[in-house]
């Protein structure tokens, strides 16, 4: 009987610590999960500030990875469309972009319709080396203006070529009008500037010009592009003609002697000068025999 009481404790025992230990690895389980939710909150709140937080981190190349989709809208694919393109970019170099620009052009069966290179001096500083010369240092920004026709099948195909020659792209820009609409606004100008008094003839062969010239926008598109680089420093030798002067003047002793005849001069042109006013000495010599007259008549007056 005592044994079955024994036996009895010591199931009762182990069913307690039993229960006991699962609650324990439940709690810990459910603090498990808690400490890792609030670890991913804690990430996801670190994640969104970074998303709203400017980029601090200098940027040495931004473009896009295509600038035109060269898909066409069927919409556009039924209507004759005057297509033109803007795009103003940074490259390395301006000339050799230029170059490359042209190289793509006639590889799209297109023409330059215009090409204008500027380098413009912004600065400008100088210093003064032997010899009489000086050394001057300019800073210039290069840029492009060049107009360029293309196929308008192969417009945005060439545009989309121009990203391996730019760094920045700095502005893009492109219109789609229908023939119909840009033919009527091209005549509504040439009829502002036509003067009132122009001949049947010539209005029509304006009109037929005006004609022929949207055509050919409708087959190849016109692309503006504007090519800019870094400012670059050059550096070039010029003449100081102040320095020449003094270099290449007269000696002390010449300057001297010819010091001493410009004086002389001088003073032979301030005698002639003198001699010149003699009506002046005339005038002073009577006033002063007037005054000495009119004094002792006051004199004489006044006793």
């Amino acid at each position: 009987m005592q044994n079955k009481s024994i036996v009895l404790t010591l199931l009762l025992i182990s069913l307690i610590s039993g229960c006991a230990k699962k609650e324990a690895a439940s709690d810990a389980s459910t603090d498990a999960q808690a400490a890792d939710a609030a670890q991913v909150a804690t990430d996801s709140a670190t994640q969104a500030e970074a998303v709203h937080e400017p980029n601090t981190t200098p940027a040495t190349e931004q473009k896009p990875e295509v600038i035109l989709n060269t898909q066409v809208n069927p919409a556009e694919a039924t209507r004759r469309m005057v297509r033109e393109a803007n795009v103003d970019f940074t490259a390395k170099d301006v000339v050799k972009t230029a170059l490359d620009i042209d190289k793509l052009t006639f590889d799209a069966g297109g023409f330059v319709e215009q090409k204008n290179i500027d380098f413009t001096v912004v600065d400008t500083q100088s210093e003064k080396i032997a010899d009489g010369k000086i050394k001057i240092f300019e800073k210039v920004n290069p840029r492009a203006d060049i107009i360029v026709r293309i196929p308008s099948e192969k417009a945005a195909g060439f545009v989309n070529a121009l990203l391996p020659l730019m760094y920045f792209l700095n502005q893009q820009q492109y219109t789609a009008k229908r023939y119909e609409l840009r033919l009527l606004e091209e005549k509504i100008s040439q009829t502002q500037t036509v003067p009132s008094d122009s001949k049947c003839p010539e209005l029509n062969e304006i009109a037929r010009l005006t004609n022929m010239e949207v055509q050919d926008r409708v087959r190849y598109s016109t692309i503006h592009l504007i090519v800019t680089q870094p400012a670059t420093v050059r550096e070039r030798i010029d003449v100081d003609i102040d320095a020449v002067a003094r270099l290449n003047g007269d000696s002390f002793w010449k300057r001297a002697w010819n010091g001493v005849l410009y004086g002389w001069q001088f003073i032979l042109d301030l005698l002639v000068i003198l001699v010149t006013i003699w009506p002046l000495y005339l005038v002073i010599f009577v006033g002063i025999i007037l005054y000495k007259s009119v004094r002792s008549l006051m004199k004489r007056f006044i006793k």
